[in-house]
């Protein structure tokens, strides 16, 4: 069984040929491929709290089938959302997101960048 996908083998002679041809035939094909119609991004649906807090329940519904607890926090220090989700029988820890360490970590940079800003201004930020 022979395949023929209608390809030429050209030979060293014909490519030469084709060489020269071939820019003025890329200006043709240039003109026969099809317009592009470019489209803006769809939009994004903004949440509002009502929605979030229905996403919050839901989770928490879902997480108490698996017999744990699920909860979420925002810490005002780093301005960031934290979830706990601990075992429903012995309220250990199980995860916390971010973990404890980045949190602490967090705390420090912001705590380290409010002090230089408030030198800043007390120095006239030289």
């Amino acid at each position: 069984m022979e395949i023929n996908s209608g390809l030429k083998v050209l030979s060293q002679v014909e490519n030469s040929a084709a060489a020269k041809v071939a820019p003025q035939q890329g200006a043709n094909i240039a003109g026969k491929l099809p317009a592009v119609e470019i489209k803006a991004p769809p939009e994004v649906k903004k949440f509002e709290g009502a929605d979030l807090d229905q996403a919050v329940a839901d989770l928490q519904k879902f997480v108490e089938g698996l017999g744990r607890n699920l909860s979420f926090r925002r810490d005002d220090s780093i301005d960031r959302s934290i979830i706990t989700v601990r075992d429903a029988s012995t309220n250990q820890l199980v995860r916390q997101i971010p973990a404890e360490e980045i949190v602490a970590i967090a705390r420090e940079i912001r705590q380290d960048l409010d002090a230089k800003r408030a030198g800043m201004l007390l120095d006239g930020g030289a």
